[in-house]
């Protein structure tokens, strides 16, 4: 009866115990929800939004209209992408991609006709915003990953060629056919690079 008493008045402490294990293993599905994704996968609408720091690179464009080789900073934000553009350490205007609209230096036009005046006749309206953000172009066409890590599209479409690379730190789109090339990398300050001995 005494051995009875003992177990029935640790009853509570048993379910508590139980309790306890129950939701600490629930708790660790929950994980998933606070460990960052893997860069592979979709990212819904609400990461798109997060902001970026803008960075200072190298840009190189070349087109029938606009021609433009120094340094830049850019900016990725959740409703546009601003390419501030400087000559001689002095900003000249910028590139803003917007939802509909693209802006170069003070002029704006709706995506399409920008598009088409910026990268010829063979474009798509989004084709700025994919190369500014490191994506597909095309739909992907010509697509392979070359051996560190990078990805290249070749491929011609509509009679002429396009080559584009990217990488961590290196974009670079050509239209083989038209000369069009849009090259923008990382800038690194030579005084902040260590030299081996």
């Amino acid at each position: 009866m005494c051995l009875h008493k003992t177990f029935t008045d640790k009853i509570p402490q048993i379910f508590l115990g139980v309790f306890v294990c129950l939701f600490l293993t629930s708790c660790t599905s929950l994980q998933n929800f606070f460990l960052p994704k893997d860069p592979g996968e979709k990212t819904s609408k609400k990461s798109q939004n997060i902001k970026q720091t803008p960075t200072f690179k190298l840009v190189y464009i070349k087109t029938a209209m606009f021609r433009f080789y120094d340094y830049g900073i850019l900016d990725i934000g959740p409703k546009e992408i601003k390419l501030e553009l400087f000559k001689l350490g002095k900003s000249m205007g910028s590139i803003l991609v917007k939802r509909k609209q693209i802006c170069l230096l003070s002029d704006c036009a709706p995506k399409w006709p920008a598009a088409k005046n910026f990268f010829g006749k063979v474009s798509y309206g989004d084709l700025f915003d994919d190369i500014l953000l490191s994506k597909d172009i095309f739909d992907g066409i010509g697509k392979q990953i070359t051996p560190d890590g990078g990805v290249i599209q070749r491929f011609q479409k509509s009679g002429e060629v396009f080559f584009y690379e990217r990488k961590p730190g290196h974009i670079l789109f050509r239209n083989m056919s038209t000369g069009v090339t849009i090259s923008i990398d990382d800038y690194v300050d030579p005084s902040l690079q260590t030299q081996s001995p």
